[in-house]
């Protein structure tokens, strides 16, 4: 059992470094009336190494905000991992969030 749990872990780790991205700060001022709607299934966010950080953010607005929001998010499974030295592991889903990830 836990070598089969260690294979997928594995296999989930290859596969995200294949994929990954840089995440770069973006302010965000929004002053309108604002409408969201967001679908998620099956999501996941990892991170390996000395300075890592994952996120899983859905359906989320950040920085300044005026005006009526309205934020409707369907999230099924939402996995965020993290290892390494540094570690930082975020999940916001249909949120209004007023920093990063820390």
């Amino acid at each position: 059992m836990n070598r089969i749990l260690s294979i997928k872990i594995l296999a989930l780790v290859m596969a995200s470094l294949g994929s990954s991205q840089s995440c770069l700060a973006q302010k965000t001022k929004i002053q309108g009336n604002t409408e969201i709607n967001a679908s998620t299934n099956n999501t996941t966010a990892v991170a390996v190494g000395n300075n890592v950080v994952a996120k899983n953010r859905v359906g989320v607005i950040q920085g300044e905000k005026k005006g009526n929001t309205r934020i409707n998010v369907s999230a099924a499974n939402v996995t965020t991992v993290t290892t390494g030295r540094n570690k930082k592991a975020c999940t916001n889903i249909g949120a209004i969030v007023s920093d990063e990830c820390k």
